[in-house]
């Protein structure tokens, strides 16, 4: 990777949901939905630089940068199904509110995803990233679109 590449950024957009029905429980515990998904202005920044080891660091005290941090888990997740050795540092500035229903750390998990398969030069075809935003929670698929799109399934099937 040539010095003008070694940051990777990577904008992580709020989403709102137009419109959100609840169908029923599915028999794995969540819910089938019907969404309509909209990506709005409001960001999260991801900065990835090349690392001996993967680790988070974030602008916010509130947010977790342990591995119970979806950016990490979706990480690790990335390196392990494309065999990946190398590590990043990946810097979170948090703007979209925590807990506030925008989808902010699943946008910054989809964005991780996006921005490690770069810096890793890791086909995402060759990975299925869909299926592994869609293990990590049911709106990181949406994240790996944006725009408007309808959300089906737990909210994990995106068109």
């Amino acid at each position: 990777m040539s010095a003008t590449e070694a940051r990777i950024d990577v904008a992580c957009p709020a989403k709102v949901n137009y419109e959100l029905r609840v169908l029923g429980k599915r028999m794995d515990g969540y819910h089938d939905i019907r969404t309509v998904f909209q990506a709005v202005d409001l960001e999260d920044a991801l900065v990835i630089r090349p690392a001996a080891e993967l680790r988070l660091v974030c602008d916010d005290p509130r947010v977790p940068v342990d591995g119970t941090n979806l950016v990490l888990r979706a990480a690790r997740r990335l390196r392990e199904r494309a065999s990946v050795r190398e590590g990043a540092l990946i810097g979170l500035v948090k703007r979209i509110p925590v807990a506030g229903g925008m989808g902010g750390g699943s946008s910054d998990a989809a964005g991780a995803l996006v921005g490690l398969a770069r810096l890793w030069r890791v086909d995402p075809e060759c990975v299925d990233l869909a299926a592994i935003a869609a293990d990590l929670g049911s709106d990181v698929p949406f994240f790996l679109h944006g725009g408007t799109a309808i959300g089906a399934g737990r909210g994990d099937e995106v068109y």
